[in-house]
C-alpha cells in the first residue's frame, strides 16, 4: 500500500472533489436550460453497461499510467483537475438539462437504465460531460505510456470509446456535449503540456 501512496491521495483528492463539485452546483442551481441536438440519437439500453463501469474503468487507467509512468500521472492529474474546472464553471455560467426518456422495467437492464435515471435526478450539468472528459483525457495518457503494450492500449482506448458512446445511447449526453468535452480536452492537454516545468516544481517527483 505504501507504494501507491501517493497515487491514492491525489485520485481521491481529484475524483472526490470533482463529485463533491458536481453535486454542490446541483444543490445551488435551480433553473436550467433544457438542450436539445440537432443530431438525434436511438436509446441502446445495453450501453448503460459501460456507462455505469465509467468510475472503476477510470481508476484502473489512472492506476495503470501511475505504475507505467508516473511523470505522465502528474500530468494525467492537472489536466483532469484543469477539464474539471472548465466544466463546473461552464455548468454555473450555463446550467443545463436533457431530456430522459421513461423506462419500463421489464428485465436487468432496464431496472440498472432506471436505476441510472434515478440516482442521477435531475438530469442536469450535462455541458460538458465529465464522463468523456475523462475518458478523453486518461485515453491520451494511456497511448503515451511507453512500457504498456500496445494491445493493453487499444483495449483501454476502445473500451474508453464505447463509455463515451453510452452517454449517447443512454440518453444521459447530447452530441454538443461530447464535442464540447473534446474541445475542454484538448485545451486541458495544451495548457499542461505548456506549463510542464510548473508542475514539475510543483509536484515533484514521484517515487
Amino acid at each position: 500500500m505504501e507504494k501507491y501512496k501517493n497515487y491514492l491521495i491525489l485520485i481521491i483528492l481529484t475524483m472526490g472533489s470533482q463529485t463533491l463539485l458536481y453535486y454542490s452546483i446541483k444543490l445551488i442551481i435551480s433553473d436550467y436550460n433544457v438542450i436539445n441536438s440537432i443530431i438525434n440519437v436511438p436509446l441502446i439500453k445495453y450501453f448503460v453497461y459501460f456507462y455505469d463501469s465509467w468510475y472503476p474503468f477510470i481508476i484502473l487507467n489512472t492506476v495503470i499510467i501511475y505504475k507505467y509512468d508516473k511523470d505522465l500521472f502528474k500530468y494525467l492529474i492537472v489536466s483532469m483537475v484543469i477539464a474539471a474546472l472548465f466544466s463546473h464553471l461552464t455548468f454555473i455560467i450555463y446550467p443545463s438539462m436533457v431530456e430522459r426518456p421513461l423506462i419500463e422495467v421489464h428485465g436487468i437492464t432496464d431496472w440498472l437504465l432506471d436505476f441510472t435515471y434515478k440516482s442521477d435526478m435531475p438530469a442536469v450539468n450535462c455541458l460538458p460531460s465529465v464522463h468523456c472528459i475523462y475518458c478523453f483525457v486518461t485515453s491520451f495518457y494511456i497511448v503515451r505510456c511507453k512500457n504498456l503494450n500496445n494491445v493493453s492500449k487499444v483495449v483501454l482506448v476502445l473500451f474508453s470509446f464505447l463509455i463515451v458512446l453510452s452517454t449517447l445511447f443512454i440518453k444521459q449526453h447530447i452530441v454538443e456535449d461530447v464535442i464540447l468535452s473534446l474541445i475542454y480536452t484538448v485545451i486541458s492537454l495544451l495548457i499542461v503540456y505548456l506549463n510542464k516545468d510548473l508542475i514539475n516544481k510543483f509536484l515533484g517527483r514521484f517515487s
